[in-house]
């Protein structure tokens, strides 16, 4: 599964389709990799380029939760996660600066493939990282979002940025 942008938003296929004649409207280039009853998965050329795109104009959509820019995609299983997500933030994130982990979703414990309760998996993922933590002002973000589409594998997307280049119109879920 090769996409590299997240949209979230309100439930229903209305909300999906203002979503898209918008982004049609504003000219922004993407092909539609997926989507879910809340979920839009998108391939673009630069993520990080296309939140800066679309950071004024989807703001007058009001439907719209998240929109995610993704480093990578893996299995979701917490063990995959923490060393995937170890190796981005040392290439991302300064020695000096902070971090939080923020988990979107379920992950698994790859051993057992039981669920793993989320302040578990926050943890191991952030003990892997060798930075400060700051949980309220944290320079950097590693965000991690647990997907399934219509009853299909799970996946997990890992995301190091600075918290501006995460889209957030609602902070309610999804």
């Amino acid at each position: 599964m090769s996409f590299n942008v997240i949209i979230t938003h309100e439930q229903g296929l209305d909300n999906y389709r203002f979503i898209m004649s918008r982004l049609r409207r504003i000219g922004f280039d993407y092909v539609v990799v997926d989507k879910g009853p809340s979920i839009i998965l998108l391939r673009v050329e630069d993520p990080y380029r296309a939140i800066e795109q679309l950071k004024e104009s989807i703001r007058e959509v009001p439907v719209v939760y998240r929109v995610i820019p993704v480093d990578l995609v893996v299995d979701p299983y917490v063990e995959v996660v923490a060393e995937k997500a170890k190796l981005l933030a040392e290439q991302k994130i300064p020695v000096d600066k902070t971090f939080r982990v923020t988990l979107h979703g379920r992950l698994y414990w790859g051993e057992t493939k039981l669920p793993a309760h989320t302040m578990d998996a926050i943890k191991v993922i952030a003990e892997g990282v060798n930075r400060q933590v700051s949980l309220t002002h944290p320079d950097y973000i590693v965000y991690v979002r647990s997907i399934k589409l219509y009853h299909r594998r799970r996946y997990a997307t890992i995301t190091v940025t600075t918290p501006d280049k995460i889209i957030t119109l609602k902070s309610e879920k999804p």
